[in-house]
């Protein structure tokens, strides 16, 4: 018995010779002791964190997955744009309908007077101002008319007070329409040898400014190389009221 134990112990099987690989076991061997592992102390437990520091990790989290969502739709964004072969789309700036401009009638020319006319106006002018007078306007003087006429304004030095007419055959003076000249008195019309004067009429206690007594046209013409008027004058006291 002794000796098949022995004999086991020098010649071990097959079986312990699996277990063992080979090598004998530590029973059997004689070597030094292993050495106790290192001591590691235990770590100390996490302290619990307060409900700020959890509020400001979840908003941070959320602040962190929204900026996440945001760049991801922006990479989507600009990869369907590139990907996209459609021109953009351009809107035209509403182009309203100008009106339509408003055609000025051409002003009449003046009449371009030859100097032979130049000189007979001139010559009118000087009548009036040789009188006191001074023209109100040339305009109603008409060279191409055998009567012509000119309302003469007193001069600021004369000491007149009214305006007159003074008319004209060609290049001579005929006379005025009246011997006491008129606070208001205008050229209304003048066709052919024929002139019509307007007067504008005052009444008992009006103003120089607010006359009241209403118009009246006297018709001028020429017979017998003198001046006529076809209607009757108005008063004296009508035409140059004294204020």
């Amino acid at each position: 018995m002794r000796e098949q134990a022995r004999d086991r112990e020098e010649h071990p099987s097959g079986e312990e010779r699996r277990r063992t690989n080979g090598r004998p076991s530590r029973s059997v061997s004689h070597g030094p002791p292993r050495r106790p592992s290192r001591y590691v102390a235990p770590r100390p437990p996490k302290r619990p964190r307060g409900r700020v520091a959890k509020s400001f990790m979840r908003v941070l989290g959320l602040v962190a997955t929204a900026v996440l969502l945001a760049v991801g739709v922006a990479v989507v964004l600009m990869v369907t744009d590139e990907n996209s072969t459609e021109p953009p789309q351009t809107f035209a700036a509403p182009n309203p309908t100008p009106a339509p401009k408003k055609k000025t009638p051409p002003r009449p020319q003046g009449q371009q007077l030859t100097p032979a006319q130049k000189a007979s106006r001139t010559a009118a002018v000087k009548q009036l101002r040789g009188q006191g007078y001074e023209p109100v306007s040339l305009a109603t003087y008409k060279p191409r008319q055998s009567l012509r006429v000119l309302i003469g304004r007193p001069k600021a030095t004369s000491g007149i007070r009214g305006r007159r007419a003074f008319f004209f055959v060609r290049n001579e003076y005929l006379g005025t329409d009246a011997v006491e000249p008129s606070l208001r008195v205008r050229v209304l019309r003048q066709r052919g040898n024929r002139i019509t004067l307007q007067y504008i009429l005052f009444s008992p206690g009006d103003s120089a400014g607010k006359p009241t007594g209403g118009r009246v046209n006297v018709r001028f013409t020429m017979a017998d190389g003198r001046l006529v008027p076809e209607d009757a004058l108005p008063p004296v006291a009508s035409r140059l009221p004294s204020f």
